[in-house]
């Protein structure tokens, strides 16, 4: 790979230093060995360790936003179906459930779909990224993190369906169906 021979994995973030076989450094054996190369890639990429859990502070709130508007938009249009299933019968505590279920449906879904498809995306683009700064492509998988993700979605999901579910239960029957 272009002449460069690789270390072992560092201690920050699993890197490997490319090293470059022309710098000679003898150990207490007086063998010969061969010294770490900081290049500027790695030293680049070390000062950016908390960018992914930037990334998804800034990107919850609008994720938040965009269910609440979807939900928001659902329970309007389905404000009649929700007044039928309360005259039915359905106290506020499961038109409640209802709304919240649906919101659990949205958040279930995108998980599904998103932390997989997460995961392929990135363990290529890491594998893409170390082969170009010539270091050992060892990506990993934090299974904590993922977790925290996915509780947080459907904690998240939840909350955003609260006031929305709160909406639907106190709709008055009676106005919503007099014009049928």
């Amino acid at each position: 790979m272009n002449g460069h021979a690789f270390s072992g994995a560092s201690a920050r973030g699993g890197l490997s230093l490319p090293i470059r076989p022309t710098s000679p450094v003898r150990d207490r054996q007086g063998d010969l060995g061969l010294q770490p190369v900081d290049r500027a890639e790695i030293v680049n990429y070390r000062s950016t360790g908390t960018t992914p859990t930037l990334l998804a502070v800034g990107l919850a709130p609008g994720a938040m936003t965009a269910l609440g508007l979807t939900l928001a938009a659902s329970v309007r249009q389905r404000r009649r179906d929700l007044a039928l299933l309360k005259t039915l019968g359905f106290t506020r505590r499961q038109l409640l459930a209802t709304v919240g279920l649906q919101a659990s449906v949205a958040a279930r879904v995108g998980v599904v779909v998103g932390v997989p498809l997460g995961i392929v995306s990135g363990r290529r683009l890491w594998t893409l990224f170390a082969r170009e700064i010539f270091a050992v492509p060892y990506p990993s998988v934090p299974v904590g993190q993922i977790i925290i993700v996915v509780v947080g979605a459907l904690m998240l999901a939840t909350l955003v369906a609260i006031p929305l579910g709160l909406s639907a239960a106190r709709t008055r029957t009676s106005l919503l169906l007099r014009a049928e």
